[in-house]
């Protein structure tokens, strides 16, 4: 099952860079609210028939504290990150949040020490600093320069949350997680993220637009397969990636997206490839790769 965990972790990472891609297009038509709504409804109803043919029960009977972990771990990680996520790829571009992604190891590792007693040296230190100097590079390098100063500093913002409570909302999880079946804790945290999301739209000024996402239009021929793949393969992927193997092994597969993500935003977003921009790469991915020599 080791090998089964690696295999789930690095497909996961194929996924979401995929996805990634798929969502810059997409976010020249939806809104970072209404993109996250869609994906979420979407993968839902996708999820629903699986465990159904699956066998597994939507609302087995559990204790209380583990549907207030996973529905908070939903909250966290799909309402909030994911919405955090969509504001900051549509400031950032494909190939600079890559950049900002890598603090994702650094956050895992970090949380992991804090609250499930794995360790952490001056190695875990050096690359979470190691991650955020390729993030000061990447913005003092004069990349950035096609986009204003303002917008930059709001996607690095709204970057950094998004990854932070994504770490968070699957390290709060992770104990559960051994001993619960991947569809069902996919399901709940699905659940309780969309609910967030349709309270948050309902009651948003602009709803209209928002809700105005789940009716047809030319736009799904891309948001539709971006939210099939980057929320539906690649989640039950990264939550299989962390049950089946150790949460430090899942978030350095996982750290792969970055330079799938960089490659696939130069061949298909055509974002161009500076030689700054390749230095933070390789910057972050190294100070990610430190941080996990640490565990």
């Amino acid at each position: 099952m080791q090998v089964f965990g690696i295999l789930c972790s690095t497909g996961a990472a194929l996924f979401w860079a995929a996805a990634v891609i798929m969502f810059k297009k997409s976010g020249e038509t939806f809104s970072p609210m209404a993109l996250n709504l869609f994906k979420g409804v979407v993968t839902l109803l996708l999820l629903v028939p699986t465990l159904w043919f699956a066998g597994v029960p939507l609302f087995p009977v559990r204790p209380f504290t583990d549907w207030l972990l996973f529905c908070t771990s939903g909250l966290l990680g799909i309402t909030l990150a994911d919405t955090f996520f969509f504001m900051a790829l549509r400031r950032l571009g494909a190939s600079r949040w890559a950049v900002v992604d890598c603090l994702y190891l650094p956050c895992i590792i970090l949380m992991s020490t804090l609250f499930l007693n794995e360790a952490i040296g001056l190695k875990g230190i050096a690359g979470a600093l190691l991650v955020i100097a390729a993030i000061g590079a990447d913005a003092c390098s004069g990349s950035s320069a096609v986009m204003s100063r303002d917008d930059f500093w709001a996607g690095l913002v709204f970057g950094t949350l998004a990854v932070v409570m994504i770490a968070g909302s699957v390290v709060m999880v992770k104990p559960l997680l051994e001993e619960t079946g991947v569809l069902w804790a996919s399901f709940v945290r699905l659940l309780a993220g969309v609910a967030g999301l349709i309270v948050i739209a309902v009651i948003h000024p602009e709803r209209r637009v928002i809700l105005g996402a789940l009716l047809p239009s030319s736009a799904w021929k891309i948001v539709l397969p971006a939210s099939i793949v980057g929320n539906y393969l690649a989640m039950l992927a990264w939550l299989a990636g962390f049950k089946y193997t150790l949460v430090s092994v899942a978030a350095i597969l996982n750290q792969l997206s970055t330079i799938f993500t960089f490659i696939l935003a130069a061949v298909f977003l055509r974002e161009p490839v500076t030689l700054p921009r390749m230095i933070a790469i390789v910057m972050a991915v190294s100070g990610a790769l430190l941080a996990a020599t640490a565990v």
